[in-house]
């Protein structure tokens, strides 16, 4: 037979004593866990489980701690009384730290409720038609809005008294170019430009195109002409309600390059950020 081998274990009291404490106050353990491995420690003895308790509690609070190891037999608890208990590091005195924690909860209910202030303060200088954003920021509940959207964008337009390198409506050429068009004039704008940039025969291909789409005409009248123009790259920058404009565009085909610089200094002239940043998330 081969030779055995025995493995032993030695446990010091003092390495419990500094474990338990160190889960409690340092590590922020759950308290049971804490008292499992005091109560584990002290197996074997004829007192109640409230009276092993109350010692656990003692040696987590310094007025009793484990000494000795298991090697020797010398394991034990040492229960002081008040002359002669030894000198708590104030990591591991329970009664400062509750005092900290406390004191610092009040400070944080303080600095909430500061901040809580600002928070509102500065809310009444967002637009209405930001606030929602700034709440998903934040974390804060998004109040659902009904009706009111198109009103607040048509608000936001009226009230911007900055001066911008362009109108705010009108068709975005493939190339950058960018045509301002009044309000509620974009169709006709349409209509006059392929008349003066496509021959005879070009309109009636024009006109074949915006037939075979579904939208019989007699000819490139307003709206076929709009739509002729969208399919072929262009971009309209246009709000029914008056507000910022929004670009309509062919799904099936992406912004160009120069068309990308020009929206993104459009909507980051008005203050759009994030309509600004979506340009190139297309």
């Amino acid at each position: 037979m081969g030779d055995e081998k025995v493995l032993t274990f030695n446990v010091e009291g003092s390495f419990i004593t500094q474990l338990a404490r160190e889960w409690m106050l340092c590590e922020g353990k759950e308290f049971e866990k804490v008292m499992d491995l005091l109560l584990n420690c002290m197996d074997g003895t004829e007192m109640s489980e409230k009276e092993l308790r109350r010692y656990a509690e003692d040696v987590l609070i310094g007025r009793a701690e484990f000494s000795g190891n298991t090697a020797d037999g010398t394991f034990c608890m040492i229960a002081y009384n008040a002359n002669e208990q030894p000198y708590v590091p104030e990591q591991f005195n329970i009664f400062c730290r509750y005092s900290e924690a406390v004191r610092k909860r009040k400070e944080a209910e303080k600095d909430k409720q500061k901040y809580m202030e600002w928070y509102e303060v500065a809310m009444e200088y967002v637009p209405e038609s930001l606030k929602n954003e700034v709440r998903r920021e934040t974390g804060q509940p998004v109040e659902i809005q009904y009706g009111s959207d198109i009103l607040v964008g048509f608000m936001e337009r009226m009230l911007d008294k900055e001066e911008h390198s362009t109108e705010d409506y009108g068709w975005l050429a493939p190339d950058g170019t960018f045509h301002e068009v009044e309000w509620g004039n974009h169709q006709e704008w349409a209509n006059n430009y392929l008349e003066e940039h496509l021959s005879e025969e070009e309109q009636k291909a024009a006109l074949i195109e915006i037939n075979a789409s579904g939208i019989s005409k007699s000819g490139t009248d307003i709206l076929g002409a709009a739509d002729y123009l969208v399919r072929r790259g262009w971009v309209l920058l246009h709000n029914p309600s008056q507000g910022i404009a929004i670009p309509t565009r062919n799904p099936m085909k992406r912004y160009t390059k120069a068309q990308k610089e020009f929206l993104y200094d459009y909507y980051m002239e008005r203050g759009k950020e994030k309509e600004a940043n979506a340009v190139y998330e297309d």
